[in-house]
């Protein structure tokens, strides 16, 4: 007999968060296939995955489980030329403080788990993270106790049954552009 599993529509928490600014840590930037019917599928096949652990305040850190939010990027890596930054660039060059440097190679994986802090815009039930900026003083917050509660990302589980995500693997993708489904 076949095994039925509804998988969620979202790879987000349902939220609590409100439209703002929220205190927040990147985990993982994974690289998947775009889904179907994305606009954005037949230039850019493939994007990243940005998934951070979100709090309402930077005092709920020590005390409550963080929510799970992700959002996505195309795989483009372009700074502001003849067309706007690419959102990858962007928020790469917020994270590190700094500008990247033409041929320049970044791997933010070894700074993770990285404080930053998202702007949330509300969309019915879920959370839209719509940008983020440096979080120098989150450092301070990243304590062990709160590290734990960050849990394993969706690559972790998926390198533990076998699969293999995560821009590592498709680091030399071809750029695309930032089109985004909405």
């Amino acid at each position: 007999m076949p095994t039925f599993t509804i998988k969620p529509s979202s790879t987000n928490d349902p939220s609590q968060l409100t439209a703002g600014w929220h205190p927040a840590v990147l985990v993982e930037i994974a690289d998947e296939e775009t889904p179907d019917g994305w606009i954005m599928k037949e230039r850019n096949p493939r994007l990243y995955r940005w998934q951070f652990r979100v709090w309402s305040r930077p005092e709920d850190m020590a005390t409550q489980e963080p929510e799970r939010q992700s959002a996505v990027s195309s795989q483009a890596f372009t700074p502001k030329g003849r067309n706007p930054a690419s959102k990858a660039y962007t928020w790469t060059v917020e994270l590190l403080g700094r500008m990247v440097l033409p041929g320049e190679a970044v791997d933010l994986d070894p700074l993770m788990p990285i404080p930053c802090r998202v702007k949330i815009e509300r969309k019915e039930q879920y959370a839209n993270i719509i940008d983020l900026e440096r979080w120098e003083d989150g450092a301070a917050l990243l304590t062990e106790p709160v590290r734990r509660k960050l849990g394993p990302t969706p690559a972790a589980a998926q390198a533990q049954s076998g699969e293999s995500t995560g821009p590592a693997a498709k680091r030399n993708e071809k750029d695309a552009d930032d089109s985004e489904p909405w």
